[in-house]
């Protein structure tokens, strides 16, 4: 890994935190975190990287990010600043383990999402377990670095800021003396019940206001009607509106749609996706979409076509640089489908990323839903 100026760090390093307070960041409870040491973070904002970075300043942390983002030219610069090291999401990679590695018998820090991607309702997604295994063979202290309020104020759906109070909390959930006694699934028990957070309940308690600001994009989260459940919802500065029913959601400074939280009007829309598929062996689900891929180390479109999702595989129909193909992903060893809200889906396989993006900007969520599930169900008969 190469090392960058101190000076270039420790300015960084000021202006991170300097930004992180004006967004509305404070730390409601410390600790001291001293390499080499891991930490984990939960995801519900673009920015959570932002705020991890502020709340352990003045130490200076490696983050383990996707390798797609390194091809992003903006996201890829500060990326390679930071000296984050780039991971395959949703498959082992020997070579960013040993990087890690590396660095904390220099007795550094590690800051893993182990959720893999931003949460988009606010509610946290289960964490992988590939992550217990990396902590038990680190065995150094596991630290939780946790924000609460960050998706309110910097919803994953939208590129504006909602602003408000963002809280973080700073905590060692293992020490490297206990880890050394622990299994796999003792560790993993213990992360994902520190880690988990549901954003609608922890603001219920607080009653923190946000900023209103115009809500663009939700509509490609909370895609249905809850009222007709018409798919294809619509929005309006502050509104979510069926045009079907006619239906309005109102988005208000709590972060609420007409009194109800993102998180619960999306499990209940998740909810209906599985009770389709449990009332359909012949479930199928597919869009036309544009296929993004890694050609020359950046990533590009490299054709188009139809993507569809069946009970036991997903397939991939059309072109690909220029030759009409067909892919096939068994569903069983794709876990789930990271998505960019109201654009794509991926897939990853063998260290290549497979993005489609949909021509129908809500079809995402309610793929990220029915994939989600239709693993669940290959794993119980494996």
């Amino acid at each position: 890994m190469k090392k960058t100026n101190l000076f270039v760090n420790a300015f960084l390093g000021i202006l991170i935190k300097m930004i992180a307070v004006i967004k509305g960041q404070r730390i409601i409870k410390k600790c001291q975190i001293k390499g080499p040491a891991i930490i984990l973070s939960n995801h519900t904002s673009f920015y959570d990287f932002i705020y991890t970075i502020a709340a352990i300043y003045p130490r200076r942390v490696n983050y383990l990010a996707a390798k797609k983002m390194f091809y992003e030219p903006r996201t890829g610069f500060f990326l390679r600043l930071a000296r984050a090291i780039p991971k395959s999401l949703m498959q082992a990679d020997p070579v960013a383990t040993l990087h890690a590695l590396r660095i904390l018998k220099q007795k550094g820090i590690i800051s893993i999402f182990p959720e893999g991607q931003i949460s988009p309702s606010g509610r946290s997604l289960l964490p992988a377990y590939s992550t217990a295994k990396f902590l038990r063979k680190a065995k150094v202290d596991v630290y939780i670095v946790k924000h609460m309020g960050a998706g309110l104020a910097n919803p994953p759906w939208s590129k504006k800021t909602f602003r408000g109070k963002i809280e973080t909390i700073k905590e060692l959930i293992i020490s490297k003396e206990a880890i050394k006694t622990m299994n796999d699934q003792e560790i993993y028990s213990i992360m994902k019940d520190k880690l988990y957070y549901a954003q609608s309940d922890y603001n219920d308690a607080k009653k923190y206001t946000y900023k209103l600001n115009d809500i663009s994009n939700l509509e490609n989260v909370i895609y249905q009607c809850p009222s007709c459940l018409h798919e294809g919802m619509t929005s309006d500065k502050h509104q979510l509106i069926c045009p079907s029913c006619h239906h309005r959601l109102t988005y208000d400074k709590y972060g609420l749609l007409n009194g109800e939280s993102i998180d619960d009007l999306f499990i209940k829309q998740e909810s209906r996706v599985r009770e389709s598929i449990d009332q359909n062996q012949n479930y199928q689900l597919e869009g036309r979409a544009r296929l993004m891929s890694f050609r020359k180390n950046k990533l590009v479109e490299v054709g188009s076509g139809v993507i569809s999702l069946k009970r036991f595989e997903y397939t991939y129909k059309g072109t690909i640089d220029d030759v009409q193909s067909e892919l096939t992903f068994n569903v069983s060893s794709t876990p789930s489908l990271p998505s960019d809200i109201g654009r794509n889906i991926q897939i990853y396989e063998k260290d290549i990323i497979y993005q489609f993006e949909m021509d129908i900007k809500w079809l995402p969520t309610k793929m990220v839903h029915a994939g989600e599930y239709l693993h669940l169900l290959n794993s119980k008969k494996a």
